[in-house]
């Protein structure tokens, strides 16, 4: 017998203190609860986080709050990504806990902050933390335009964090397409350039599962020339006319092209000529090119000469397969336990409107998580979850959470 109380409600009017008030208190409905233990809370890029968040405060009261500013929302029955939406979860439990942390400083180095958050995670952390959720600004500065590196501050907490090992899970968040700082929301505040996220502890359990949506276009090449996230040669040569003889000459006239078709991809399989698994593959977003030098940008840094990649085509069949495959999977691992609280953590670039794809596939999770459980996503800029042996960052994927008694 359930327990914990749960809920999740939506809003995409444009007033923000409207929009937090609506979704606060269909969530609080839902769940039939007087206050909110835990609460996560997301709104659009076109909302005044300040507003919002001070109208969730006044509905869910003074419990542990993270979220922050989202291209979209996704919860049970609602999805969009017009920049007013607005997704709220609550959770009120007299046997599981969320212990807040939060960490700023992004922009004065991703690894310190890291550091600095595995050490609050090492100090409050005990034999019954089972998760941690993890949110931070994906922006780092928007002229000249940089990323904070996700795998850079997910290095650093566990650098920190040397006690048994806790799934970390989350993502960065992104206001919208146009590459602007985006607010984390850690208790009562809206903080930029920070990172924000809770212990999991209790009689709970957190599952998690990855939808990939890329394949192989190309066979191995070696990087053979890096810097941080710029990739300067492939195999000695420059790297864009490398991508550019698989993808097609003159693709380097709009460096979106790359983005919208191809990302990088390492196979951390046992055999690198074996049948195609995706959930061996690591792959990372081509965030920009610079064809006087030939260089890529990639959105992380954990690329190291000597590299052995191959070009990966995005493919939307292969994503929405991957995202019923995995919800369906996460639904029969739970089937014995009650389930309160379902999380995705959703690629931008998965929606539709950007990948061109026929159909949602959020709209698959809604239809398969979503049916047993409150459900909220977000459209995010990194998703954060364990792959190969520790959390890692991760590009063009659907990070699923499922938390159960």
């Amino acid at each position: 017998m359930r327990t914990v109380k749960s809920g999740v409600g939506y809003s995409d009017t444009t007033d923000s203190v409207a929009a937090g008030r609506q979704a606060a208190e269909k969530a609080m409905t839902y769940a039939s609860a007087a206050s909110s233990d835990f609460t996560m809370a997301f709104c659009g890029g076109n909302h005044d986080p300040f507003a919002f968040l001070r109208s969730v405060r006044e509905v869910v009261g003074d419990g542990t709050l993270i979220g922050g500013m989202t291209v979209g929302v996704i919860t049970n029955e609602m999805a969009g990504y017009g920049g007013y939406e607005a997704g709220v979860a609550v959770v009120s439990s007299n046997s599981i806990s969320f212990e807040p942390i939060a960490v700023g400083r992004l922009d004065d180095g991703e690894m310190n902050a890291g550091v600095e958050f595995g050490q609050m995670m090492a100090e409050q952390s005990d034999e019954q933390t089972k998760g941690a959720l993890f949110f931070y600004d994906s922006i780092k500065s928007e002229d000249p335009f940089a990323v904070n590196l996700g795998s850079q501050l997910i290095k650093g907490v566990e650098r920190a964090f040397d006690g048994p090992h806790v799934p970390i899970l989350g993502g960065g968040v992104m206001k919208d397409y146009h590459w602007r700082e985006s607010p984390v929301f850690a208790g009562s505040e809206a903080l930029t350039q920070h990172a924000s996220g809770v212990l999991i502890k209790g009689d709970c359990k957190v599952h998690h599962a990855i939808s990939h949506g890329c394949e192989p276009a190309s066979d191995y090449h070696t990087i053979t020339n890096i810097d941080g996230p710029v990739v300067r040669e492939l195999d000695g040569r420059r790297a864009l006319d490398v991508i550019e003889e698989i993808i097609g000459a003159g693709a380097g006239q709009d460096w979106q092209q790359y983005s919208l078709l191809v990302t990088l991809g390492a196979n951390y399989g046992t055999d690198p000529y074996g049948d195609f698994n995706e959930k061996e593959y690591l792959n990372r977003l081509i965030a920009g090119v610079n064809p006087e030098d030939g260089s890529l940008i990639l959105f992380e840094s954990d690329f190291g000469p000597g590299e052995q990649i191959q070009v990966m085509r995005r493919s939307n069949e292969q994503m929405l397969n991957s995202a019923r495959d995995v919800s369906q999977g996460l639904i029969q691992e739970v089937k014995n336990e009650d389930p309160f609280l379902g999380i995705y953590i959703d690629c931008a670039g998965r929606t539709s409107g950007f990948c061109g794809a026929g159909a949602e596939e959020g709209a698959i999770v809604q239809e398969t998580i979503g049916t047993q459980m409150p459900l909220l996503g977000f459209y995010s800029g990194v998703e954060i979850a364990p792959f190969m042996g520790g959390s890692r960052a991760l590009d063009w994927t659907g990070v699923l959470v499922v938390l159960s008694e």
